[in-house]
């Protein structure tokens, strides 16, 4: 065996700049740390909580089963240290993501805890029969330029000053809309407003309509997934106050939680919005959310956070690695679990554009993909803990009409995932290469395991892959600029599927700098449709992704399984992540927490 049996994996660190979240790769650390988190109780007293009488599960003495509704208790987790709190003012938010929300969201009877359509692992895919709406509650599309949305009648900002409990219009739409996308720092207006991709006018028409015009090419794209569902919307007053929403004291949205605390560094705690506007779809009578609060903890050090959790101070954890996740399993058989794969598989990468490389030639690319014996590192590398198959889409719910499985590819599709290095040889003599060829290849110092083995396979074929370790922060400012000169060991993006964002040359999660005629028309039809024909999505995804596969555009290796993990007290939770298009915390107001559960369990 060229591999010695060992479990060793990446942590993929996701960090988004401009919608793009790169992933570096180090080994888990080995020994857990012990760690005194969470002392300090989140304390949510009658004053800042009000929940009506008829809203409340009363418990009775004993437990309650975990499929009925229970009001109260705080979900700890793991958390990010804050700094930025205004959309506009940079590309990357996270913290009032608990508190802001956009006009459209992601259907929660359509995930696992209704229909199943989708896994709400990776958002909506593009399919837009998944979703529902938010602050607005319907919508429509009376021509190829037009998108009227119509905003939901009494919701309400958070009663706080300066805005008092007001009520959400559609002026307050229209008003967010426009900053978004002529804000200089925000992400939407570097990602979409720069290359011209942005409502041409925003109207209102009366207190609860708003229409968007926008490109007929990008109707879809612009007028109803990102004014819909990669937009959140905060109070104009506040702004109009204090100039920004830079203050965390300040924060004003009309979500189900409400920033009452923030530790830079250390922790942020949020309550309970009593004046919250969604009930839950399974018992229309519980306003949302059921949690009195959220509690974030930052924890630096890997292993304190494997403590926290195996000590009941951390209630959910999210892309735990095998060996972080196995032992957890092992030493706490009480935890729940689900398995999922990463949004951002690490590939290797050539350069296509540069006439001069030998990865302008498929024969080479489709070589280098047969030098690798990727079925042994799925068994021996990752002890069988990773998919083998997940380019261009990956195997959930929500890709089902456009998902192939390998067995029904072309055999050129099936041999670039069966190890071949005669075949291999005879296509780089094909392409001009018999004696193989030097290359090499920037990587992460913490990729050296899985990079070395991967020299040793194309060694076999004369290709000879010196590898250019870079330390993390350098590495990454590499991967997100595409400043390399050949080869790139790094992240692609598989959740935007309709985005086709790894096959066009001018997209940052495109390191090969892929692009072809095929593949850039099929781009500009999904844009014109997605959102507005899911069936024609469809059909069009469908059809590329093989041809996107036979282009080969990067040598595609195995992806690891991640790990979600909650303690049994976490209840109808069922491993969500992320509900629409970019709405990675909506899940967590339909979470409800067993305390009595925990406390017989003895945490």
């Amino acid at each position: 065996m060229r591999i010695k049996k060992k479990i060793v994996w990446m942590l993929v660190s996701c960090l988004m700049v401009l919608s793009l979240v790169m992933a570096s790769c180090g080994p888990a650390a080995e020994e857990e740390k012990e760690v005194e988190v969470g002392k300090e109780e989140v304390e949510v007293g009658e004053e800042e909580v009000k929940v009506e009488e008829e809203e409340v599960v009363e418990e009775e003495e004993g437990l309650l089963p975990p499929e009925v509704p229970k009001y109260g208790g705080v979900l700890t987790l793991v958390g990010g240290g804050g700094g930025n709190w205004d959309y506009a003012k940079a590309m990357l938010m996270v913290s009032p993501m608990y508190m802001g929300e956009e006009l459209i969201m992601g259907d929660w009877a359509k995930g696992p805890a209704g229909t199943g359509e989708a896994s709400w692992k990776m958002g909506f895919g593009g399919f837009m029969n998944l979703d529902t709406g938010s602050l607005a509650e319907s919508w429509e599309i009376p021509d190829d330029e037009t998108v009227i949305y119509h905003i939901r009648p009494g919701v309400h900002f958070w009663n706080k000053p300066p805005t008092n409990g007001r009520e959400f219009t559609a002026e307050d739409a229209a008003w967010n809309i426009d900053r978004h996308f002529s804000s200089r720092s925000s992400y939407l207006f570097f990602g979409y407003t720069i290359a011209g991709y942005n409502p041409t006018s925003i109207k209102v028409l009366d207190k609860y309509t708003l229409e968007i015009k926008v490109p007929p090419e990008m109707l879809g794209m612009v007028g109803l997934l990102v004014c819909g569902e990669y937009l959140w919307h905060i109070s104009p007053d506040v702004v109009e106050q204090y100039g920004d929403m830079q203050d965390w004291q300040n924060w004003c949205g009309t979500g189900p939680f409400m920033l009452t605390d923030y530790v830079s560094d250390s922790s942020s705690t949020y309550v309970r919005n009593p004046n919250y506007w969604q009930y839950d779809p399974f018992h229309p009578d519980n306003r949302l959310p059921y949690l009195n609060g959220l509690k974030l903890l930052v924890i630096p050090d890997r292993s304190s956070q494997l403590a926290a959790m195996r000590t009941g101070k951390l209630d959910k954890m999210e892309e735990l690695v095998w060996d972080e996740a196995g032992p957890l399993m092992e030493q706490c058989p009480e935890i729940k679990y689900v398995e999922t794969l990463c949004d951002f598989p690490t590939d290797l990468w050539g350069r296509i554009d540069k006439e001069e490389l030998p990865f302008k030639d498929v024969r080479v690319r489709r070589a280098l993909n047969m030098a690798i014996n990727k079925r042994e590192i799925v068994e021996e590398y990752y002890s069988g803990k990773a998919e083998l198959f997940v380019f261009p889409y990956l195997p959930l719910p929500e890709y089902k009409s456009i998902y192939i499985p390998l067995e029904e590819q072309s055999a050129t599709v099936q041999e670039l995932f069966t190890y071949n290095p005669e075949k291999a040889k005879k296509l780089l003599a094909e392409a001009g290469y018999p004696d193989g060829f030097e290359t090499e290849c920037v990587c992460s110092t913490t990729q050296a395991d899985i990079l070395s083995m991967i020299k040793n396979y194309l060694a076999d074929i004369d290709v000879d892959m010196e590898l250019k370790p870079l330390e993390t922060g350098i590495y990454m400012s590499t991967v997100i600029t595409r400043n390399f000169n050949e080869m790139i060991f790094a992240s692609g993006k598989r959740s935007y599927p309709f985005r086709m964002l790894e096959v066009r040359k001018e997209s940052a999660f495109a390191p090969s700098y892929y692009e072809n005629p095929r593949t850039r028309e099929c781009y500009e039809a999904v844009s014109r449709v997605v959102g507005v024909d899911d069936a024609e999505v469809s059909r069009l995804l469908k059809d590329i992704g093989p041809f996107m596969l036979e282009e080969a555009i990067g040598v595609h290796m195995p992806t690891p399984y991640f790990y979600t993990m909650w303690w049994p007290w976490v209840q109808n939770f069922h491993g969500e992540v992320n509900m629409g298009y970019y709405n990675p915390y909506q899940y967590i107001c339909y979470i409800w927490y067993d305390e009595a559960l925990r406390k017989s369990l003895g945490y």
